[in-house]
C-alpha cells in the first residue's frame, strides 16, 4: 500500500521502509544510554558520579535541542534539509559512540566520560530531530503520519531487540560480562548507522520546503507556550519520559537486586522489547480506529495496570516473570509512536497560524521534553545513592534502600501514566480537525503560488 505526499505523488511502502531504516541504530542507541550505560559506568568503570553524567547531558539537551531544530529548519541545500543533517552528523556520532561505549576505561576519569557522553547526545539529537522532522513532512496527513512514525517505531524496536539479543548472547557466554555486552552494542550501532543512513538518503523522497525564519531560544519557547496543542502533547511526553527514564534506569537494579535475576535480567529486558515490537501494529490500528489521542490514553492506562502487577512477581521464578514482562511490554511502543504522531499534527496548527513550517523546532522541543523526563532516571539513581544505595553491594544494600528502589520502580510509572492519560481528555485535534488544517495550508500555498506567478502568467 502507498500513500500520497503533499504533491499527490505516491510514497510507496518500500520508500517508507527505506526512510525509517535509520531508526534502528538511532533508537537502539537510546536504549543502552538509559538501561545499561549508567549501570556500566557505576559498576564496571567505577565512576561514582556516573549517573550524574547522564543528568548533565540531558539538562544540556533541554537548551540545545530547540536550537538544533531551528538551525535545521533554516537549512537550504541541493541535497535537501533533513538528509543533509543526517549525513553530516553520522560520522561524528559513530566516533562518539566508540568513545562512550568502547574507548573508556576505569583510568579515563570522570571528565573524559562526561565529554564522551555529552558529545554523543549532541550528535544523536541532531540526527533524531532531522529524522523525526522528515517523518512529519513525508506524508502530511493524519493517518499517513501514523503509518510513517509507526514504521519508525517498528524499525527502532527491531534495532533495540537486535541490540538486546546480542548483549544477552554475549552476557550468557562463558566468561561473558556486562562490559563485553556494552562493547558489542557499541560496535553494532557503529556498523548499522552508515548503512541505514545511506538507504534512507538514497531511496526515500524529501519534500522541498523554503528555509524558515530565525527564532531565538526565548521566541521558540514563547511560540510553543502560545500553542495549547503543543503544551498538552509536550506535557504528556514529559510524563512519559519520566516514566521511561525511572523504569529504564532502575530495571537492571530491580530485577537483579530484588528479584534475584543476576544473569537473566538482560533476557527479561529482551522479552519486554520484543513484546513492544509485537504490540506496535495494534497501536497503529487503534490510532486509526479510535483516534491517536484515545489510543495513547489506552496505552498509558495499560502501562499503569501491568506495572501494578510487578510487586507480586515471584522472586527467582523466571518463567512467570518472563510471561509478565511479555504481557507488560505490549504497550511499550505505543506511547512513543502516538505522541510523535500527535506532534506532527501540532506542526500543522502552528504553520496555519504563523505561516512557517517549523518541524525541526517542534520535534526538537519534543526531544527536549523526552530527555528532560528521562533525566529523572539517572537522577533517581543519584537520590538513591544519597540515602545509601551502592550498586557494588548488589542485593546486600540495606532493606530500606531496596524498598525505596522498588517503590520508585513501581509507583512512579503508575502515577505518571495515569496522570498523562487524564491530561488527554477531550483532546480536540482529531482526524477531522487535522484534515481541515491541511486543506487550509494547501489553499494558502496555492494562493501564494498564484501571487508569485503574477497576473500575466495565470
Amino acid at each position: 500500500m502507498s500513500q500520497a505526499d503533499a504533491k499527490g505523488r505516491k510514497v510507496s511502502a518500500w520508500e517508507i521502509a527505506a526512510f525509517a531504516a535509520p531508526a534502528a541504530p538511532l533508537l537502539a542507541l537510546g536504549l543502552p544510554t538509559i538501561l545499561f550505560l549508567p549501570h556500566y559506568y557505576l559498576t564496571d568503570l567505577g565512576l561514582a558520579g556516573g549517573a550524574a553524567i547522564f543528568v548533565l547531558a540531558r539538562v544540556l539537551d533541554i537548551f540545545i535541542d530547540p536550537m538544533i531544530g531551528g538551525w535545521q529548519d533554516r537549512t537550504q541545500t541541493r541535497w535537501g534539509r533533513r538528509r543533509f543533517w543526517l549525513v553530516l552528523a553520522c560520522p561524528l556520532l559513530m566516533g562518539f559512540i566508540y568513545w562512550a561505549f568502547i574507548g573508556l576505561t576505569p583510568q579515563s576519569g570522570i571528565v573524559a566520560a562526561t565529554f564522551a557522553v555529552v558529545t554523543m547526545f549532541l550528535t544523536f539529537s541532531t540526527m533524531m530531530i532531522a529524522h523525526l522532522s522528515w517523518a512529519g513532512e513525508l506524508i502530511p496527513t493524519y493517518h499517513g503520519r501514523t503509518r510513517v512514525i509507526g514504521a519508525i517505531q517498528i524499525l527502532s524496536l527491531l534495532g533495540q531487540v537486535a541490540i538486546l539479543a546480542l548483549a544477552t548472547f554475549v552476557r550468557l557466554q562463558p566468561g561473558g560480562s556486562d562490559a563485553a555486552a556494552i562493547k558489542v552494542m557499541g560496535w553494532s550501532m557503529i556498523i548499522m548507522l552508515p548503512l541505514t543512513i545511506a538507504i534512507a538518503v538514497i531511496l526515500a523522497p524529501e519534500r522541498r520546503l523554503p528555509p524558515q525564519p530565525h527564532l531565538t531560544l526565548s521566541q521558540s519557547f514563547r511560540a510553543v507556550l502560545g500553542n495549547g496543542f503543543a503544551r498538552k502533547v509536550l506535557g504528556v511526553d514529559l510524563l512519559l519520559g519520566v516514566t521511561q527514564g525511572v523504569a529504564g534506569s532502575l530495571f537492571l537494579f530491580y530485577f537483579q537486586f530484588i528479584l534475584g535475576f543476576e544473569s537473566q535480567s538482560q533476557s527479561l529486558s529482551l522479552i519486554y522489547f520484543v513484546s513492544g515490537l509485537l504490540g506496535v501494529p495494534f497501536w497503529i490500528w487503534a490510532g486509526r480506529r479510535y483516534g491517536k489521542h484515545a489510543a495513547l490514553q489506552g496505552a498509558l492506562i495499560y502501562t499503569a495496570a501491568t506495572t501494578a502487577l510487578i510487586p507480586i512477581a515471584p522472586a527467582g521464578n523466571f518463567p512467570v516473570v518472563a510471561a509478565l514482562m511479555g504481557f507488560a511490554g505490549l504497550s511499550q511502543g505505543g506511547g512513543i509512536l502516538l505522541t510523535r504522531a500527535l506532534m506532527a499534527d501540532v506542526v500543522d496548527d502552528d504553520e496555519l497560524r504563523t505561516g512557517s513550517r517549523r518541524s525541526g523546532l517542534y520535534f526538537g522541543l519534543l526531544l527536549t521534553t523526552s530527555k528532560a523526563g528521562i533525566t529523572a532516571g539517572p537522577l533517581t539513581v543519584v537520590v538513591l545513592q544519597l540515602i545509601g544505595f551502592d550498586a557494588t553491594l548488589r542485593d546486600h544494600n540495606a532493606p530500606f534502600v531496596l524498598m525505596a528502589l522498588g517503590a520508585a520502580f513501581v509507583v512512579v510509572p503508575i502515577a505518571l501514566s495515569l496522570l498523562a492519560a487524564l491530561a488527554l481528555r477531550n483532546y480536540p485535534l482529531d482526524e477531522k480537525a487535522q484534515a481541515a488544517l491541511h486543506a487550509a495550508i494547501e489553499a494558502r500555498h496555492a494562493a501564494n503560488n498564484d501571487e508569485a506567478l503574477g497576473p500575466s502568467t495565470k
